[in-house]
């Protein structure tokens, strides 16, 4: 192989790479969708309003009856008196923290296991608290998971969509690479034919490097699918408790396929037809 095409070949490496990134990305998302939707259903709170002044053994009642029900983790249930509850939302909607103007009431917050999260075992949970005294009722958000789901499959779909995008460029550079390069070793090659070497023996060199433009390529997505994983992790976001690194080392061996499928495979291909076409 000349050294000409040595420019050639590091487009076609980072082209790949590319590629490989966001086919990985789209599986970090495909694989981890199941695990962000539980995330977000036992991080969905659950209020119950309660009349105003009520006794705290009463408060103790009532939440003790919540942790009675399957499903309620019992450690997320906790009363938030209405001060609380106007200070944190005047901060976050820019309200007035005067205790007179106080819309809100003392509530019970508490979330469920996601394996219980579902409208009907809220909706019993509601229809046995609203029963005891002093709740004046039972509210809860049913949108956030599928908005949550949704979100992510717009998500996937623009990726994959580009990765596809990008995925028809690395095919034409590979192309153009390859091709440039038979071309510029022509006169090798025919004279390698001349003396008996079987198309094995020519291909050989060609594949070689295909094969470490693919060893390059998937490197770079393990340094990247690696180091986004080990940020997210450690920047003690919700994100610690998404990733699994089993999914992530999944991730990472279907990479390495796709780029020998598309490096190594597509070089094969191109050097038959171009080795058929020279020998006639």
């Amino acid at each position: 192989m000349t050294k000409n095409s040595k420019p050639t070949q590091f487009y076609a490496t980072i082209s790949t790479s590319i590629v490989l990134v966001l086919i990985a990305l789209f599986l970090l998302i495909f694989f981890h969708s199941s695990n962000i939707t539980n995330i977000v259903k036992e991080n969905i709170n659950i209020l119950v309003e309660l009349e105003d002044r009520l006794p705290s053994g009463e408060i103790e009642s009532i939440k003790k009856s919540l942790a009675q029900y399957d499903g309620v983790i019992a450690s997320s249930i906790q009363f938030v008196g209405k001060e609380d509850a106007l200070t944190q939302m005047s901060k976050e909607l820019n309200i007035s923290q005067n205790a007179e103007d106080n819309p809100f009431k003392d509530l019970i917050k508490f979330n469920l296991t996601n394996a219980s999260y579902s409208e009907e075992k809220i909706k019993e949970i509601k229809t046995g608290i609203e029963l005891e005294k002093g709740v004046l009722g039972l509210y809860y958000e049913n949108d956030s998971v599928d908005l949550v789901k949704t979100n992510l499959e717009k998500v996937s779909l623009g990726i994959l969509i580009l990765a596809f995008c990008f995925v028809v460029l690395a095919l034409a550079i590979i192309f153009n690479t390859v091709r440039l390069t038979l071309y510029s070793d022509i006169k090798q090659i025919k004279t390698m034919q001349m003396v008996g070497a079987d198309n094995g023996f020519i291909k050989r060199p060609y594949l070689r490097a295909a094969f470490w433009l693919s060893a390059k390529a998937v490197l770079a997505v393990v340094v990247f699918v690696s180091g986004l994983c080990i940020y997210l992790i450690q920047s003690n976001s919700v994100f610690s408790e998404i990733i699994q690194w089993e999914y992530v080392a999944l991730t990472i061996l279907i990479s390495f396929f796709a780029a020998f499928l598309i490096q190594f495979l597509t070089t094969n291909m191109i050097i038959n037809q171009f080795l058929r076409r020279e020998s006639r």
